[in-house]
This record gives structure tokens, sequence and C-alpha cells, in this order.
């Protein structure tokens, strides 16, 4: 069984949340996705060395608007269960930036484009650098 994870706001985009709550406080609707679709995306993590799954490692799926400035917009953050898999849903497709930290192990990151056809991420965590 998959565990199913959440959206969270992220801090740096105060501005777009005052403008939303603005938006329908004021009965407008939302504005749509006109050209982006929200599509369900599953993030598998192992161990690069093992092949074993990684629980409980920490997932961040960052959206950036576009433009000079890339704060992210959306953000969403999960753990992974014990299958070392998590599923977003309801993702908007697009290019997204995925972030996975686990004790023990090198901080990966990376960008990926998303749509319908490629719904499914897999990422080894590396051992950590040697200490100096």
């Amino acid at each position: 069984m998959l565990r199913h994870c959440r959206k969270v706001q992220n801090k740096g985009s105060a501005g777009a949340t005052i403008v939303l709550i603005a938006g329908l406080s004021a009965g407008l609707a939302a504005p749509a996705r006109a050209a982006k679709t929200e599509i369900n995306l599953t993030v598998v993590v192992t161990d690069a060395q093992t092949g074993q799954p990684i629980s409980q490692a920490q997932l961040t799926l960052q959206f950036h608007g576009s433009g000079k400035i890339r704060h992210p917009l959306i953000s969403y953050t999960a753990k992974t269960n014990a299958q070392g898999r998590c599923r977003f849903t309801d993702i908007p497709e697009g290019t997204l930036h995925l972030i996975v930290t686990h004790t023990g192990h090198q901080t990966f990151g990376r960008d990926f484009d998303v749509d319908a056809s490629h719904t499914k991420l897999e990422v080894k965590l590396k051992p950590p650098h040697p200490q100096i």
C-alpha cells in the first residue's frame, strides 16, 4: 500500500497565498490551469549500494515559477513507506525539483520533467562522503 503525500504551502510564497485568498473571499473562482494536467507520481528510493528500499526518506517536490526569480510556488513533502515508495496525487505536469534526504546517505536533488507518460521516479541514494 502506498502512502499518499500532502501538499504544503511554501513560506516564501506568501504573496501568492494572499492573492488566492483575496480572490476566493471576493467570490471569484480560482484561476484554472488551462494547459496543465494533474497526474499521480510515484517516487521509489533505494540504497545505491545494496538496492534495498529506504524507509522514511524525506521527499520534497518543488514547482517553480517562470522568470528570473525561481522561488518555489508549490511544494509537496512526504516520507517513503517501508518499501521505499511514496505516491503524490494530483500534482501538476511540468518541471519539478525533487530533493531526497535520509540519515546516512548523500542528499539527492535534481530537476525532472513529468507528464502522463513519465509518472515514476527512481532515486538511488549514495553513502555519505568520507570525512576528512
